[in-house]
């Protein structure tokens, strides 16, 4: 089986490199984006509607001609609305805000991104409502939102999955090398044993005859060496017998 050269540190290392480029990728294409968002709402509705009532109040009535496209509008006079201009979706907060204002009398409210203001000039009075948002702003926000979480999970699942492969590679190699060793183990034992039991059979064959004492304790002595050795061999056998 081939090694496993790939370390650990390796892989972590093009992980965070990868995780810093997509980052710096996303990073990037947000601040365009939102570059241009500000930039649309600096020459927005705000401005221009802001513009128009302050140029109503120096003339002293109001050019509906004039009035922002983005804006909405309704218009009374003597108590009786004359005129309106509203963009879809947005009566019933204009209106709400029309019954607060002849409730409390409040003429300037804001409600999140919507901005509401009533003007009085003469027996005139004009409900005006913008937004300081941008069409698509919030998608923008969400699609970079869930970018950045792209950017970290999709390398992080990638990242597991190489580590347990990687660990699966580690773990099959430790086992093939420990499998091995037991092989060159049992090898070994297998060699000592048929001359073991050529030695410990010829020892015995000299006990069987007459010796001198010096010489029979020498052959005592290869016997019992023998034993213990011909005991270690099948230990070693047995023990691999049973991993195997």
């Amino acid at each position: 089986m081939e090694k496993t050269n790939i370390k650990l540190s390796g892989i972590l290392g093009l992980y965070l490199l990868v995780i810093a480029v997509l980052i710096g990728v996303v990073t990037v294409a947000a601040v365009v984006i939102f570059s241009n968002v500000a930039i649309t709402r600096a020459d927005d509705t705000e401005k221009q509607v802001e513009d128009w009532i302050e140029a109503s109040k120096a003339s002293g009535e109001f050019d509906l001609v004039s009035f922002p496209a983005k804006a909405d509008y309704v218009i009374e006079a003597d108590g009786k609305e004359i005129g309106s201009h509203i963009n879809k979706g947005n009566a019933e907060k204009l209106e709400k805000f029309i019954t607060g204002y002849k409730a409390n009398g409040q003429d300037k409210r804001l409600n999140g991104q919507d901005v509401y203001r009533t003007v009085v000039i003469g027996d005139s009075t004009i409900y005006v409502h913008y937004s300081l948002g941008v069409p698509g702003e919030w998608l923008a926000f969400g699609f970079t939102v869930l970018a950045y979480i792209a950017v970290i999970v999709i390398p992080s699942v990638i990242l597991i999955s190489k580590l347990k492969e990687l660990i699966y590679k580690l773990a099959e190699e430790k086992w093939r090398k420990e499998y091995e060793i037991k092989q060159e183990m049992a090898q070994i034992a297998h060699d000592l044993k048929t001359p073991l039991t050529v030695i410990r059979g010829n020892a015995d064959l000299l006990l069987e005859k007459e010796q001198d004492d010096d010489s029979k304790e020498s052959i005592e002595a290869i016997v019992k060496n023998a034993e213990r050795i011909a005991r270690s061999v099948l230990e070693i056998l047995e023990k691999d017998e049973t991993v195997l």
